[in-house]
């Protein structure tokens, strides 16, 4: 029963900083939408993406097995990030274009829209690379568990290897492969992510720092430190286009701490139902917040509020639309917002 209300409690804050996440995403993209360039904007950027790969980390699982994992993967990810891409990014574009409604990117119009997201890496919804990265990225973590766990049994040194290669592999695509060769498809950004990925599998697995302990009075300190350490040492990131104008260390170290304060600050408040209730269903938040935006910031627009002010006004449309929309998602659009599996498992697992 313990165990029960401690993991309850764990969900409840970590569907807190699910929507801290989502929102730091929602008013990047709103900053896009109006222009502004500014350096705590790019110090967010350090971690916003970063925290989204860290959560996901945190609930990896091997299920049962390769087929298993393959279709919970296709069903949570893959389908969801399929379907939107289809009716958001090209469907739409094309039928907007035939009454003379243009694009964000061109690359939407036309059959080659189908595979822009491979080839070209540009499209109309862009905020569902995430999703198909985050496809990669699983796969990536997984074919890297199978191979630590055949080299060792030791848990100590299965954490210790993993850890090695996944920074690696992130150090590795920040030294040589971003702002100098572009891997089709997202590979090169999937393998950015892995470093992350790994932590906050790690973070599970073998440690409790999640759940309530004797440190947790210490959470104040450490939601200091780690932000401190976030804006001395942090810079703008480009985790879609794979570029970084920090080195690998602050990168991954900034990216690290500001997940962590989020995650920290997160903890200590526990719960607040509504932004708590945006956080379970962020997923919908990610797909549908781009068009969203291309109404509502032409119409703010319009009214010439000054920048700070506008910000908060279309964020605070954007985010309580969802009142309306996750209720309707949940009811019409089930099978792909990752709230139902369009394959069964059981058919295919024993």
């Amino acid at each position: 029963m313990e165990k029960a209300i401690i993991s309850k409690k764990r969900i409840e804050y970590i569907d807190l900083a699910k929507d801290l996440c989502i929102i730091l995403v929602v008013s990047y993209h709103v900053l896009n939408h109006l222009h502004v360039k500014s350096e705590y904007v790019f110090l967010l950027s350090t971690f916003r993406m970063p925290l989204y790969f860290f959560l996901s980390g945190l609930f990896f699982k091997e299920y049962e097995g390769i087929v298993g994992f393959l279709i919970r993967k296709t069903n949570k990810l893959l389908i969801p990030f399929l379907f939107f891409y289809i009716t958001t990014s090209f469907l739409l574009p094309n039928i907007l274009f035939l009454f003379g409604i243009t694009v964000s990117h061109t690359e939407s119009l036309g059959i080659q829209g189908l595979w822009a997201f491979i080839m070209k890496e540009e499209f109309a919804n862009d905020p569902l690379w995430f999703l198909w990265r985050l496809f990669l990225v699983n796969i990536l973590f997984y074919g890297c568990i199978l191979a630590v766990k055949r080299c060792c049994v030791s848990k100590c040194r299965q954490a210790m290897l993993i850890t090695t290669f996944c920074f690696a592999v992130g150090a590795f695509n920040s030294i040589f492969i971003a702002k100098q060769v572009n891997i089709l498809g997202f590979l090169d950004t999937a393998m950015a992510a892995m470093p992350f990925f790994s932590i906050g599998y790690l973070f599970n697995k073998f440690t409790d720092i999640l759940y309530p302990n004797s440190w947790d009075k210490y959470l104040p300190i450490f939601i200091v430190g780690c932000i401190a350490l976030t804006f001395i040492l942090g810079g703008r990131c480009s985790y879609m286009h794979n570029v970084f104008h920090i080195g690998p260390f602050s990168q991954y170290l900034c990216g690290i701490t500001g997940t962590l304060s989020v995650i920290f600050i997160s903890k200590m408040v526990r719960d607040l139902p509504l932004i708590s209730y945006w956080g379970r269903y962020s997923i919908m938040i990610l797909v549908s917040h781009g068009l969203l935006l291309q109404v509502f910031v032409p119409l703010i627009r319009k009214v010439h509020l000054s920048v700070p002010i506008a910000t908060i006004v279309i964020l605070t449309m954007v985010m309580f639309s969802y009142q309306i929309i996750i209720p309707f998602m949940k009811k019409d659009l089930p099978y792909v917002t990752a709230q139902k599996d369009v394959i069964d498992v059981l058919k295919y697992v024993k």
